[in-house]
């Protein structure tokens, strides 16, 4: 019966946060949001995120989007990123994410104990090679159990300049 509840109050908040994380404004070209069991990421958890480009000349922004609750434990969230290219070449970078200030007060949105973040990663990004792009994406903090992340996403929106 638990499991069901949960599952019936993931599925607004899922929902709601597609549109709030939506509303800047472009077209969306692929959107994927992983739910992060019992918010908590562990280090052996991988999430994955795959898409098909069809026209090199085409521009995007980049965004990684976020939810953490109040119960996550420090200012800045790390995320080992891997980018797999359609001819095989592979990528790594590090991000960093700033989710409260000095102060502890959270950056994101939402009044509740959950705070939603949509973080421009790249803009106006092309991809050089038609087919298929595989990431995947790690948390990269000094814990094994990083506790306060609820759910992951990635974004690609098609360039449009007036909506950086």
């Amino acid at each position: 019966m638990g499991k069901l509840v949960n599952n019936l109050l993931f599925l607004p908040a899922l929902l709601l946060f597609s549109l709030l994380f939506t509303s800047c404004g472009g077209k969306v070209f692929y959107e994927k949001i992983e739910p992060i069991p019992d918010e908590t990421w562990n280090i052996d958890s991988v999430l994955h995120f795959e898409f098909e480009v069809t026209d090199s000349m085409q521009f995007f922004n980049i965004y990684f989007d976020i939810r953490n609750s109040i119960e996550f434990e420090t200012q800045n969230f790390y995320v080992f990123l891997t980018s797999q290219f359609p001819n095989g070449d592979i990528s790594r970078d590090t991000l960093g994410f700033v989710l409260s200030n000095p102060y502890g007060e959270w950056k994101g949105r939402g009044s509740g104990r959950l705070k939603d973040n949509q973080f421009l990663y790249k803009a106006k990004v092309r991809f050089p090679i038609c087919g298929i792009y595989k990431f995947s994406a790690v948390q990269g903090m000094r814990s094994d159990n990083v506790r306060g992340i609820s759910e992951f996403g990635m974004s690609l929106f098609y360039f449009e300049k007036d909506n950086l």
